[in-house]
């Protein structure tokens, strides 16, 4: 209903306009003007409808229109479409491409304004958004940075109780429980902080010649120091090689899936982080025996603030970073990194690659 609202509305214009370019004709004969204003008026009506009209099509039709109006009312024979003198067919046509090139040119320029006036909308809410982002990663960065003390402190007050106290002690496990609550707090605090610094740009990847080797030790080390009740199972290659990379990232990458493997696995449950090398590139892949991934949450495992709605209820609960972070790292080394569901048992693997030849330092 309303789009033939829109077109009865845009046939009124036309109509009123060339009427008007009609009866402005008829003055400018009964004055004596020359044709030549009279022309002159119906290319004005062809540029308003043109103008005011929605859609090209409409200034085709007032071009028309109009040339049948001039030769209508201002051609002899008067009233009716008869040409008596051939000369007027030159007119008729000099006027009818005339209009036609106004109608195109002014529905073209109608259309590039509304482009640019769109243009300028979606930079404002993009401004708007960046902004919105801006203050959100303050608020991030400052509450981060407030929690992140207070949690160093309670994870070593833990530690240092738990040295103090007897390992058949009952208050030993709940010492065990407030130390890795605490290191789970502290690893979204630093998840957090690594996104409002991936986000303003001011991580710098600095890559060096590691072993990888190395770096998987130290994330297991970390993970196993807040599990002591798991144990992950470490597969290297026996060739021993360097590979350009930041370690301390990857350290972080490594740990972060790490960290997501234990969390959707039970204790008796195997977790593996497996190296190897083709001859260009290195592939890191971190398995489990756990409860896998649901296919409609395998498109969305690298996007920001995701979380699956299909956890078991046992399942602590993360906010959604860890695996943003690990796929901004891997693509700023120039690797590609995947999550699926493993195909030779139950379980999921997640499996980054990188290159083995050195790059440029880069901006994360």
């Amino acid at each position: 209903m309303s789009k033939k609202k829109e077109i009865l509305q845009n046939l009124l214009k036309l109509a009123g306009i060339v009427f008007a370019a009609t009866i402005l004709g008829k003055i400018f004969a009964e004055l004596g003007f020359p044709e030549t204003n009279i022309v002159v008026m119906y290319l004005l009506a062809v540029f308003l409808v043109a103008r005011f009209t929605a859609g090209y099509q409409y200034g085709i039709l007032s071009a028309i229109t109009s040339l049948v109006c001039y030769n209508y009312f201002f051609t002899e024979p008067y009233h009716t479409l008869a040409v008596n003198d051939p000369s007027y067919l030159i007119t008729f046509f000099i006027m009818l491409v005339t209009s036609f090139l106004t109608s195109a040119l002014t529905t073209k320029e109608k259309l590039l304004m509304k482009e640019a006036n769109e243009r300028e909308k979606e930079r404002l809410r993009d401004r708007e958004n960046m902004e919105r982002e801006r203050e959100r990663a303050n608020l991030l960065r400052a509450i981060s940075h407030d929690l992140r003390t207070p949690l160093s402190g309670i994870m070593g007050t833990s530690e240092m109780l738990m040295d103090m106290t007897e390992k058949e002690d009952r208050r030993q496990e709940l010492l065990l429980g407030i130390y890795q609550d605490a290191d789970w707090l502290k690893s979204l605090v630093e998840n957090i902080l690594s996104l409002t610094r991936l986000q303003d740009g001011k991580i710098l990847i600095h890559k060096e010649m590691e072993a990888i080797e190395e770096v998987i030790g130290c994330a297991v080390a970390h993970v196993e120091r807040s599990f002591p009740e798991r144990v992950i199972q470490v597969e290297t290659p026996e060739d021993f090689r360097l590979v350009p990379m930041d370690a301390k990232l990857m350290e972080q990458v490594i740990t972060n899936l790490l960290d997501n493997a234990v969390k959707h696995t039970k204790p008796e449950e195997t977790i593996t982080v497996s190296a190897s090398y083709t001859e260009n590139t290195l592939s890191v892949c971190v398995r489990d025996e756990g409860e896998g991934i649901a296919e409609e949450d395998i498109p969305n495992l690298f996007q920001i603030f995701y979380t699956s709605k299909n956890r078991s209820a046992d399942v602590k609960r993360g906010i959604g970073l860890g695996l943003t972070i690990c796929e901004t790292v891997i693509n700023a080394h120039g690797g590609t990194i995947i999550g699926r569901n493993r195909t030779d048992g139950k379980g999921a693997e997640f499996l980054f690659t990188l290159p083995l030849t050195e790059g440029e330092k880069e901006n994360v």
